[in-house]
């Protein structure tokens, strides 16, 4: 086994042929198969069933798959690291984030790369959280941030901070206390994201287990126009603590956290996996990282 055998069962379990795979390496489709009949006989098991369009991976090709394809990305990092070893960071990065987080990141994240790291140009993508999700997975962006809602906590890596969900509305008219039980929420009337969106499931899902009916007025997915709703059509957003920080500072909104139970909002960082990084890259995720981490649970 070396690293081109890797390489050829790699694309033909990807293509799911070994003939496209042939094409795909410039081999002989003969070479193809001699390969995976090595590693067959050296791993000691079918790698692959045959079918009538091509060829399945078999649970033992399904594991290798899962390895092979882990060797392959450390040796294109290595040979990335090695050939950017003696320059600074260059190239486009391309980085998806949501529009609640765009003026927390965006201006000191260019700052510092225009200031420390010119030869890095960003390519910034605004969208939701499963826009981003997916944006990584297609290997749009390079770097993607967004959040997840659910109450307790979170398993799992690249958690930046969290902030709770509160209630907001207009400074002006507000006569809450700091803390508002979930279910008293029925009694407001709310504009809220549409239906697909994150922070919308985590409150349905919620106001369903609590049997609690939720007074939608009206749906937005745009942050703007749901400020614009709450100030000037007497009603009420949920939101993440922290998205109305500045506006609550200046005395525009005001805001009461929800409990019982408390749902919250955490945003996290994840690096696309669709190929080896750049140092350009990397180096836009770890200043991201700081910039997130500098912020508290609760601004």
């Amino acid at each position: 086994m070396n690293l081109e055998h890797l390489r050829t069962f790699s694309r033909a379990a990807e293509l799911g042929s070994f003939t496209k795979a042939a094409i795909s390496l410039g081999l002989a489709q003969p070479t193809v198969s001699r390969i995976i009949s090595e590693l067959e006989a050296e791993w000691e098991g079918a790698l692959f069933y045959r079918t009538g369009r091509g060829v399945a991976l078999s649970e033992l090709g399904q594991e290798a798959l899962v390895r092979a394809q882990s060797v392959l990305r450390d040796v294109d990092q290595i040979s990335e690291d090695l050939r950017a070893f003696n320059h600074l960071p260059t190239g486009h990065v391309s980085i998806g984030l949501p529009p609640s987080l765009i003026s927390y990141v965006i201006p000191k994240l260019l700052n510092q790369l225009r200031s420390e790291r010119p030869g890095i140009r960003l390519r910034i993508y605004e969208g939701f959280s499963e826009q981003i999700e997916h944006w990584l997975a297609a290997g749009v962006v390079d770097v993607g941030i967004y959040s997840k809602y659910k109450e307790g906590t979170l398993d799992g890596g690249g958690l930046m901070f969290t902030s709770q969900l509160i209630l907001a509305g207009a400074a002006a008219d507000w006569e809450l206390p700091e803390e508002i039980d979930f279910e008293q929420i029925a009694s407001f009337p709310l504009v809220l994201p549409a239906l697909t969106n994150g922070l919308r499931m985590a409150v349905d899902a919620a106001a369903k287990r609590m049997k609690v009916n939720l007074k939608v007025i009206a749906e937005a997915d745009s942050i703007l126009a749901q400020k614009e709703m709450t100030l000037n059509c007497g009603c009420y957003m949920i939101k993440a603590s922290h998205t109305i920080a500045s506006e609550k500072q200046d005395g525009i909104f005001a805001s009461a956290v929800i409990r019982n139970p408390t749902i919250n909002r955490y945003v996290v960082l994840v690096t696309g996996q669709q190929k080896p990084l750049s140092r350009a890259s990397r180096e836009v995720a770890a200043r991201a990282t700081s910039i997130l981490r500098g912020f508290s649970s609760d601004p």
